[in-house]
This record gives C-alpha cells, structure tokens and sequence, in this order.
C-alpha cells in the first residue's frame, strides 16, 4: 500500500470555505533528523505517510504524528506511560519495561496509541483506550492502519479498529479552529 491513491479531501474546500487544498507536510530532511534525535530507524511506511498526506486524520480515525511532535513530546509521552500504565494482560506481547522505552507514532480519535520499541521497529503496538491487553498490529505503518481500519471479529485480535472502506485523509485546517471541525460528508 502506498499513500499516493489515499483520497485526500478538504470539506472546507468543498464547502468554499477556503480556496485551496493545502497540506501541511514534513521533509524527508525532518524524518531523518528524528531517526538520527532518537537514535532509531522509523517504521516503514512512516516517511512515505507524512511527506506524501502530512498532518490530518486518515479515515476521520488515524492522526500519524509528525517528526517536531514526536520530538517534542518524546519524554511526555514515556512519563504519562509511566503514570498509567494498565496493559498488564498484554506483557507476552510487549513488556511493561518495552512498552515505557517505546516512541508514540500515531494516535486515534477515540485515544488509543500506536508505539514502536526503537529496537524494533517492525513492530508496531496498539496500547487501547478500553482494554487491559495490548496487541501487535503489524511489521510497518501500512499494516497497523489496515488493522486499525478493519473491525476485527477475532476476539484474539483485538477489537480497536473501525470499519474504513473506502480510505481518505483529511488535512488539517487552519479553518477548523475557528469554524469547527468538518467531517468529509457522503464518502
């Protein structure tokens, strides 16, 4: 899967709200700082997303974060794990101590976090929002969106995702701060 044939869709534009689609990427240059900041290789799939669709929502679920923001809140991020871990079901799969030296990459809507150990990152866990296990969601970021995107029926698998089928971004939207978030409409 690559991120050239994701729709992108602006309701604001659509609406007439603002003139032009604009998306708001990052550089190759800054994805490379990063890896080189935090001494990691990024999951595949990472650099390709937010050069190509950049800040916004995949799906109206999915907010991959960018490189200044996994800088930024790097420390933040491993404090607040520290504080509230609860995933002790899931320490087969990733171990608590894992889990607190793991780099956030993306987060849903609806709270749930996806994170890579920088040891390895072919593989990529969701730490839900309303669940005690955490689960393995793929070896690159391709993978954990279409787990991500798919209700799953397993219960072995996890029930995290949403149904997503059709695939879109939405950037974000200067717009929406002042006017109110729009969701694409008839998708």
């Amino acid at each position: 899967m690559t991120f050239e044939h994701v729709k992108v869709i602006d309701p604001y534009v659509e609406k007439g709200w603002t003139a032009e689609l604009k998306l708001t990427l990052a550089t190759s240059a800054e994805v490379d700082a990063l890896e080189t900041n935090l001494n990691v290789s990024m999951p595949v799939g990472y650099k390709e997303y937010v050069t190509t669709l950049g800040f916004g929502v995949y799906c109206n679920y999915i907010r991959i974060d960018m490189p200044s923001k996994i800088l930024s809140g790097y420390e933040e991020y491993r404090n607040l794990l520290r504080e509230y871990w609860f995933w002790e079901m899931g320490e087969e799969i990733l171990a608590k101590e894992k889990a607190l030296e793991s780099i956030k990459i993306a987060d849903t809507i609806d709270g749930d976090v996806i994170i890579f150990h920088p040891s390895r990152s072919d593989e990529l866990f969701v730490l839900p929002r309303n669940d005690d296990m955490l689960y393995r969601i793929g070896s690159n970021l391709n993978e954990a969106i279409d787990w991500l995107c798919v209700s799953r029926h397993n219960p072995h698998s996890g029930s995290v995702g949403e149904t997503h089928e059709r695939r879109y971004f939405v950037p974000d939207n200067p717009f929406a701060y002042t006017h109110g978030v729009l969701w694409p409409e008839d998708i």
